[in-house]
Parts: C-alpha cells; sequence; structure tokens
C-alpha cells in the first residue's frame, strides 16, 4: 500500500501516470486520503485533450517506478470513469459510482464512536478506554544503526635496492718541506773540500689521499607494520515514519495532537457519509488540513 512518504516525491512536477502494461495514462493531480486512516486512496489524473479532464483512479495495487505512478487499472477503464465535481471532497454517492466503475467493493462503515472501523487494506487502529477515557496508541519508527567491518585497504612492505651516490669526508695528512738557514760562525766547522764544489741534495716528501678499499653491508634499522584502532564518527541519516493523532470537534478545524505549525493556512476537506476521500493537493502534500472550505479548490483558481 503506497504512503504519502511514496507519493510527495511526485506531486507539484505533474509526473506521468502510467498502466502496469506501460501504457501512459496523463499526468498525476491530486491525491484524497481516508478520513480515518490518511491512507491514499484515490489519485486523478489529467486526460483527455490538453489533460482538460480530471479522473479519479484507486491507488490499490499502485507503485511507484521510476519517478512515475503505475496503477493497476487499464488506460480505456481510467478514462471511461464516471466524471465527479471535485471540490475538494468526495461524496458517498461519487465514491460509490466510482467502487462500481472499477469492480470494487465499497468499504463497510460503523457509526460505533467506542471502537475504531476496520476497512479492508487499512492499518488496524488501536483504542479503548482507560476509567472511562479514551485512549489510542501512537507508533513512530526509531532508526538503528548496527555496524559491519570490511576490508578497506591491503598494506604491503617490499624490499628492494637502489644504486646511489655517497659522500665521506676523510682525514689525510701531508708532509712539507721546511728551509732552515743556520750561520756558521767558526772556520773549522766546515771542511775546505766542500768549499765551491756544485752538489745536489734530495729529500722525499710524502701526503696521503683516500683511497676506497670497498663496502661492507651493516644493518641500520628495523621496519615493522603494525595496526592501531582509532575511533571517528559518522552521520546516518534515513527516512523514518511517524504516526499522527489528530483530534476534531464537529464544526470545528481539525488539529494534529501535540504539534504547532506556524505561518500559511492548513486545511482538511473531509467526504460526506463514509469519511473517505480527503483531497491532498500537490503544493499541500504532508500538511494537515482542516474541515473550512478553502475556494482554491473551486473554480479557475484550483491549486495544483
Amino acid at each position: 500500500m503506497l504512503t504519502m512518504h511514496d507519493l510527495d516525491p511526485l506531486l507539484g512536477h505533474r509526473s506521468a501516470v502510467v498502466t502496469d502494461q506501460g501504457d501512459k495514462v496523463g499526468s498525476i493531480g491530486e491525491v484524497f486520503l481516508d478520513d480515518a486512516t490518511d491512507t491514499p486512496t484515490w489519485v486523478t489524473v489529467h486526460t483527455g485533450l490538453f489533460g482538460t479532464k480530471e479522473s479519479f483512479v484507486p491507488l490499490e495495487g499502485a507503485t511507484v517506478r521510476g519517478g512515475e505512478l503505475v496503477v493497476a487499472y487499464p488506460r480505456d477503464l481510467i478514462r471511461h470513469a464516471p466524471s465527479t465535481e471535485r471540490d475538494g471532497h468526495l461524496s458517498p454517492e461519487d465514491e460509490s459510482a466510482l467502487f462500481r466503475h472499477y469492480g470494487l467493493q465499497a468499504p463497510a462503515t460503523s457509526n460505533d464512536d467506542d471502537h475504531a472501523v476496520q476497512r479492508p487494506g487499512d492499518a488496524p487502529v488501536q483504542e479503548g478506554r482507560d476509567d472511562g477515557e479514551p485512549w489510542m496508541i501512537r507508533s513512530e519508527e526509531r532508526l538503528r544503526v548496527g555496524t559491519e567491518t570490511y576490508e578497506a585497504a591491503r598494506v604491503r612492505l617490499r624490499k628492494y635496492v637502489v644504486t646511489e651516490q655517497a659522500t665521506l669526508t676523510v682525514p689525510l695528512q701531508r708532509e712539507e718541506l721546511l728551509i732552515e738557514r743556520e750561520p756558521i760562525t767558526t772556520s773549522g766547522a766546515v771542511s775546505e773540500d766542500s768549499l765551491f764544489q756544485e752538489e745536489i741534495v734530495e729529500f722525499v716528501r710524502h701526503e696521503e689521499h683516500a683511497v676506497v678499499v670497498g663496502t661492507e653491508t651493516v644493518p641500520v634499522e628495523r621496519v615493522r607494520l603494525g595496526k592501531a584502532t582509532v575511533t571517528g564518527r559518522t552521520t546516518v541519516r534515513e527516512q523514518v515514519r511517524k504516526e499522527r493523532i489528530a483530534s476534531s470537534i464537529d464544526g470545528e478545524p481539525m488539529s494534529d495532537a501535540g504539534t504547532r505549525r506556524s505561518g500559511g493556512r492548513t486545511r482538511r476537506t473531509t467526504t460526506g457519509g463514509t469519511g473517505r476521500g480527503r483531497a491532498v493537493p500537490a503544493e499541500e502534500s504532508g500538511r494537515t488540513g482542516t474541515n473550512s472550505p478553502n475556494p482554491l479548490l473551486k473554480g479557475k483558481n484550483k491549486r495544483r
């Protein structure tokens, strides 16, 4: 069963309505809700030349696929549906005629206000009385998030050999020759044979230079690959459903219990008799309605 959560993305965009056989019927108009359960029950489709005609189609068996509304009824049956004067609600007579046209059984009605009305396909409404006071259970979905571990990356350690230029500073020693001159003060200190003789004396000077005698392999460091667990945060977003409880008094506007709305107007158009067929215009889908009449639903100023 479709919900307004499924239909909201289609409203206001003139999304296409097609049959389950793939035939295009027209574009979506308005959604009518069941007053008792707020379940989408009917949808209007703009058909005919330039979409001037609007036909009602049951949402029973309908699905949303690829931005289109897929209905479970053939195109000819939809286009020949009985015309209704739609002014924001469906009368019991109009709804009965539509049920007969589509071969559906009209839901049973009940005048007992002390018990919930159970219609085929509707979600059950739990209610009762506590010390003479009526009560109802409101439910909502809560987001539950778990975690799962998956392989995010695989890391390997690989050793390989590269050749590069090495530079090393080495201290070197060298000899330097010093010339010393010493005066001779006595004549007997030097042999006369050495006087006026040519003579050559040689001295050898030594020095060191760097010589690469080889290389040696030494261990320099130990490399380990370890794991550490860190804790971070992430934000998970998911749509959840919540039930709303609306209260009303005969002749008074319908309002949501425990909620407040600011700006704009809310409205709720209802049917007579069966209490079904509340219209939700495209631009007001998701709002709470009231029983107050809205002139924008009538004449040429109808809003889609």
